[in-house]
């Protein structure tokens, strides 16, 4: 049983430095002996885990997804207010902890997306997977804005997600691009007060 423990701990910590290494570096930027150092691992116990450098990658995008989810959803349920305003305060607190990041790596799935989309199955299906289930959390959001009269209804809830979501995209990279969160800032803006909104309150 300890050793069944010490091994998941391991393999906890590699998923965590990888991590790391590439939010900084990116996944071509990250060489194997980088990944061995950082996590103080053989090279023969790191292909015992993950077997390559693509599975390791697979996994961390897994383990990303988990872990933001799970923050994002236990910071989401402590905002009181409409659905409208907790989005938008949810989003000024992401912008937020994008801000205290001197180098403003963003978002891990983002930046593997425009490095990955176009490699191996298992990278698209990883990432696909994630991209879905939040696709589908935003969704189900403004679903509910509808419903309450704070988002128009002349698109669906499903077009108003995706909508967003390419935007938030592009508005990550530019933050890079820029070393600036203010293409968070000025998107967040734009479509909280005036493309979301119903025509009578534009």
């Amino acid at each position: 049983m300890a050793q069944g423990r010490h091994t998941a701990h391991n393999r906890e910590n590699l998923l965590e430095k990888g991590m790391e290494l590439f939010k900084q570096q990116g996944y071509h930027g990250t060489g194997l002996a980088a990944i061995l150092q950082a996590c103080q691992v053989s090279k023969g116990s790191f292909y015992n885990f993950f077997g390559n450098k693509e599975n390791f990658a697979v996994e961390i995008i897994e383990h990303y997804h988990s872990i933001e989810c799970k923050r994002w959803e236990s910071e989401y349920a402590k905002i009181e207010g409409l659905q409208f305003q907790k989005m938008r305060i949810q989003l000024e607190k992401e912008i937020n902890k994008f801000e205290s990041e001197d180098d403003n790596y963003g978002c891990l799935i983002a930046n593997l997306s425009g490095e990955l989309g176009n490699a191996s199955h298992a990278f698209k299906e990883a990432i696909r997977h994630s991209t879905a289930y939040v696709l589908e959390a935003i969704e189900q959001d403004f679903k509910q804005c509808q419903s309450d009269g704070s988002v128009r209804d002349d698109l669906t809830p499903k077009q108003l997600a995706r909508l967003f979501w390419d935007s938030w995209q592009g508005a990550l990279l530019r933050m890079k691009v820029n070393s600036s969160t203010a293409p968070l800032h000025e998107l967040v803006d734009l479509y909280w007060n005036h493309i979301l909104l119903p025509p009578k309150e534009k």
